[in-house]
């Protein structure tokens, strides 16, 4: 994969990233190599992982031909905290740049993003009030919930998963209040448009009253949610089957963590230019400094600070002074 990557950075030279994730199953240990991706910006390389212990050997292979490890910081395992700890010291010993990220995140707005864009191309338009079954019980269901409720969108839950709207996540369970969610006694005596599962493991025990409902759309969000038996049955009755696809939401995540890293290391502070302080970047300077594009390299100025994270709408003498100094000076 380490090969792959620097082959494809010495052709298109863009940054390597090698993100690191973990595995959801605790019997799970032993990395797993999914193959490189190339982004609009950037090389990615995957390792998913159960056990720090092969750290060492993954880190030290990537030394000089990665620039950024990209860290899942969600806490999926007993070990979470111990992987996220080893891979950001070993980094770190080895000059290379470290990221964090939330994998749960990521796979829930690239699932969202993936679905709206689906029911768009098929409709023409989205309809929220869709009725979207949601099976499944975890953090990601959870989070799922939590997103799609966010956006106004109905989600309906099974009573025998959820008889109260109480939700597990990697910390216990939360209680979400909403008009958005609507628990089901009875599967077969709703019309849903859509189903979503989230980590079912081919073992659900509501697979088979599922098998006797008729949906428009199914999802599967992660791997294998539903059997060939049971993906088969439903394409017959002319139901579309998808498994989402992150493949944007990495691509965006590593962008974004990539901006931000670039943004705080070179354009966020606060310094002086002949004795007028200047800020940039996100920092929240004091009532008069002058804001700037960039505090180390400027050339422009945006207007003088309030104080309070805006500007300054009237302009005191010395205001205008300072302003129209920095501009002559940069």
């Amino acid at each position: 994969m380490l090969h792959e990557m620097e082959s494809l950075v010495k052709i298109t030279n863009k940054r390597s990233v090698l993100i690191l994730l973990q595995h959801t199953k605790q019997e799970e240990t032993e990395p797993c190599i999914p193959a490189v991706r190339e982004s609009i910006s950037n090389i990615i390389g995957f390792v998913s992982l159960g056990d720090e212990q092969y750290l060492p050997y993954i880190i030290g292979q990537a030394v000089g031909i990665v620039d950024t490890v990209m860290i899942d910081v969600d806490a999926k395992r007993a070990n979470s905290e111990k992987i996220r700890l080893t891979a950001t010291q070993l980094a770190k010993d080895n000059g290379i740049a470290v990221a964090y990220y939330s994998d749960y995140s990521t796979w829930i707005s690239s699932a969202i993003a993936f679905m709206l864009e689906i029911e768009q191309k098929n409709n023409g338009i989205v309809n929220y009030e869709d009725k979207r079954l949601l099976i499944g019980r975890n953090a990601l269901a959870t989070k799922m919930v939590m997103e799609m409720i966010n956006r106004g969108m109905d989600v309906y839950l099974f009573a025998q998963e959820y008889p109260t709207p109480c939700f597990p996540t990697t910390g216990g369970t939360i209680e979400i209040a909403s008009p958005h969610i609507h628990i089901v006694d009875e599967l077969s005596k709703t019309h849903f448009n859509t189903l979503i599962g989230c980590e079912l493991q081919q073992n659900s025990p509501y697979l088979d009253q599922l098998s006797n409902i008729r949906f428009e759309i199914i999802y599967d969000l992660g791997i294998n949610n539903f059997t060939r038996e049971f993906i088969n049955q439903k394409r017959e009755n002319g139901t579309q089957v998808y498994r989402s696809d992150d493949r944007a939401g990495i691509s965006g995540i590593v962008v974004n963590l990539m901006e931000t890293s670039e943004l705080v290391k070179s354009r966020l502070g606060k310094t002086s230019i002949g004795g007028i302080p200047i800020v940039s970047g996100g920092y929240v300077g004091e009532q008069g400094d002058v804001v700037v594009d960039n505090y180390v390299d400027a050339h422009t100025v945006l207007g003088i600070a309030n104080g309070d994270g805006t500007f300054k709408q009237t302009l005191t003498p010395e205001d205008e002074i300072n302003l129209n100094r920095i501009k002559k000076l940069v």
